[in-house]
């Protein structure tokens, strides 16, 4: 199968629990509301892709067990091709815990499981032929650099959303070959030691090839190749989770931006993606079809008919981009 998306990374089983106090210990705790659903950025971000009518496939590891055979079966059923994905018999699926309170406190709890095995995996370069983009979601170098060097000599757009706990990732290195990243204010901060000023994000731009996606939750999203600066503000829907947000955000924005070579057009289809996505509980759960995005979208008089127009047509391969400083 020719897939114009690969993403990369995690595939995890997402519990949901929603309890009155986090702040207590050693206490028996009944849960207001609970879930079992699926995620991982990886697998969040190829299910929206899917969503949106893109032909996607994921690299990722799963364990051989009812939650690995689960979400693979989910995976098949939206569209996403997961001949890619390694099913190990030793290992866990992935689990991803959180509890959550009414004053917005929080706990996070992970087990990584078979996604720890997936810096070991070996890129088959024959499955990219037809590729428009590798998109690597997390915190993984070895990955990383592959996808890095597979992209360059395919002539191929990388998408680089690294998340939380992502410090391993040499991004000094890295960055060179980076056509789209997507952080939030603290990675931003923290990776890469930038504040999210216009001057200071128009500078670190200019750095690298290609543009860099800044998404600042409830205050909407900044997009920047240097020298264009685009800004767009959030979409006001119920809010009901956030999880899993910030990947339907980066499969909005890839989809529009590699048909349109927009960026405002691109920021706007990935807010909109992102709002439909949480008004639903789990990551996956509330992601919307191009449809929808579109239907929301005109609310707001915003047209992307230059982008679903390319749909059921041949697309034209976009390359990457250097830019001139």
């Amino acid at each position: 199968m020719v897939v114009e998306i690969v993403a990369v990374g995690r595939i995890n089983i997402d519990m949901i629990m929603q309890v009155e106090n986090l702040k207590s210990r050693s206490q028996h705790m009944l849960s207001k509301e609970g879930q079992i659903s699926y995620g991982g950025s990886a697998a969040n971000f190829a299910s929206q892709s899917s969503h949106l009518g893109v032909k996607t496939g994921l690299i990722g590891c799963l364990g051989n067990d009812t939650y690995g055979q689960m979400a693979l079966k989910h995976l098949q059923k939206v569209g996403v091709d997961t001949s890619q994905v390694l099913v190990l018999d030793k290992h866990p699926t992935g689990l991803f815990f959180i509890a959550y309170d009414a004053d917005g406190g929080e706990m996070v709890i992970a087990e990584p499981g078979a996604n720890r095995f997936l810096d070991k995996r070996v890129l088959e370069e024959d499955y990219f032929v037809g590729t428009t983009v590798i998109h690597v979601a997390g915190g993984f170098p070895m990955m990383t650099q592959r996808a890095a060097e597979v992209a360059t000599a395919e002539g191929m757009i990388l998408s680089l959303d690294p998340g939380r706990a992502a410090a391993a990732i040499d991004y000094l290195e890295i960055i060179r070959s980076v056509d789209l990243l997507f952080v939030n204010q603290n990675e931003l901060r923290t990776y890469f030691k930038v504040s999210p000023s216009e001057k200071n994000l128009r500078s670190f731009a200019k750095e690298f090839p290609g543009i860099v996606v800044v998404k600042q939750g409830r205050s909407g999203a900044i997009a920047t190749d240097g020298f264009e600066y685009c800004t767009s503000d959030v979409f006001e829907v119920p809010v009901v989770d956030t999880l899993g947000a910030g990947d339907s955000f980066a499969a909005g924005f890839v989809t529009a931006w590699t048909r349109s070579e927009n960026i405002e057009q691109a920021l706007h289809m990935a807010n909109a993606t992102a709002a439909l996505t949480i008004t639903k509980r789990g990551a996956q759960m509330g992601q919307p079809s191009l449809e929808e995005v579109t239907t929301l979208l005109s609310e707001y008089r915003v047209s992307i008919k230059r982008i679903t127009d390319t749909f059921g047509k041949t697309k034209r391969r976009t390359q990457r981009r250097r830019k001139t400083k």
